[in-house]
């Protein structure tokens, strides 16, 4: 009779160890599941600076192809401050909008710009020197034309230089790293 009122107490006393040690355990799981969970935002977040910094390293690669081709072709400048304002009185004759006040845009037309040529009509020209001049203006506008052309066909030929910097073979291998890469971040 005593083992069986013993019994019931075993049972408590049983039930108040192994609860805890239940507990503990899925603590220490929840815990190192949390730090995996920081090493794995760890690593996407070393992979995104990788990414960054290779992008940075292949433009300062490219550096010099680029101030080539802005030197040939693009002849691209930052811009001066002649092409916002006049000069120092257009400045401080500038009136910024009060604090609150609609702003609009407003179209800006860069200094120093020359004037459009207007339209002229041609008159029979009465003189041989005339129409001597004449034919050296339209020889010259010709010579104008065929450079602008020239410039446009050297303009494409440079951005068509990318297409053979890449064989089919390499533009595949990028194809398949970039798949590999996102199937493991999946």
């Amino acid at each position: 009779m005593a083992v069986g009122g013993l019994k019931g107490f075993g049972w408590i006393l049983c039930f108040a160890v192994v609860a805890p040690a239940c507990y503990m355990v899925s603590s220490q799981v929840a815990a190192e599941r949390s730090r995996v969970e920081a090493v794995e935002l760890a690593i996407i977040r070393a992979r995104k600076d990788i990414r960054a910094l290779e992008t940075e390293f292949d433009t300062r690669a490219n550096m010099a192809q680029l101030e080539r081709w802005n030197g040939d072709v693009l002849a691209l400048s930052a811009p001066r401050p002649e092409q916002y304002m006049a000069g120092e009185a257009a400045l401080a004759s500038l009136q910024l909008p009060a604090a609150g006040e609609q702003q609009y845009a407003a179209l800006v037309v860069p200094a120093g710009l020359p004037e459009p040529a207007a339209p002229t009509t041609q008159q029979a020209l009465a003189t041989p020197a005339a129409a001597a001049t004449a034919e050296t203006a339209v020889k010259a506008a010709v010579t104008r034309a065929v450079e602008k052309t020239a410039t446009l066909g050297r303009i494409q030929r440079v951005a068509m230089v990318d297409d053979g910097l890449l064989s089919d073979r390499t533009i595949g291998d990028l194809v398949s790293s970039a798949r590999r890469e996102t199937a493991s971040l999946r």
